[in-house]
């Protein structure tokens, strides 16, 4: 009688490590799979191959008075001239001397641009809706 004792403990022993082994298995396939996502996701915003498209512009195509007035503070030698209801910006303009009067800036503003033969930007005007 003593034999069956001991052969049934020894299979319970290697039951529960086989059921200990398959459980840490699964454990490790798993996190593998968790990680070699995180790696391709990683990897794919880095990918130098991968270009971006396009987005659509969202909003209804206007900007705000604020936007204006930073856009004109911004000018530069070489830039185009902004135009603001009327108000003619010509750069270099000096941000120091720049006060936006003219410029509400709780307004809509609609952009539209003043191209030459060539498609280079002449012209940038903002009119208020």
């Amino acid at each position: 009688m003593e034999h069956a004792p001991r052969t049934m403990l020894e299979m319970s022993v290697a039951c529960f490590l086989f059921l200990m082994a398959v459980t840490n298995g699964l454990m490790l396939f798993q996190t593998g799979a968790a990680l070699n996502d995180t790696a391709y996701l990683s990897g794919k915003s880095l990918d130098s191959n991968m270009q971006m498209t396009l987005s659509p512009i969202s909003g209804d195509g206007t900007v705000s008075g604020t936007e204006v007035v930073q856009s004109v503070a911004r000018l530069e030698t070489g830039d185009a001239e902004i135009v603001v209801d009327g108000v003619r910006y010509v750069p270099p303009l000096d941000r120091d001397l720049f006060v936006p009067v003219g410029i509400q800036l709780n307004t809509r503003y609609t952009a539209f641009a003043q191209r030459d033969a060539s498609g280079r930007l002449q012209r940038l005007i903002f009119a208020s809706r």
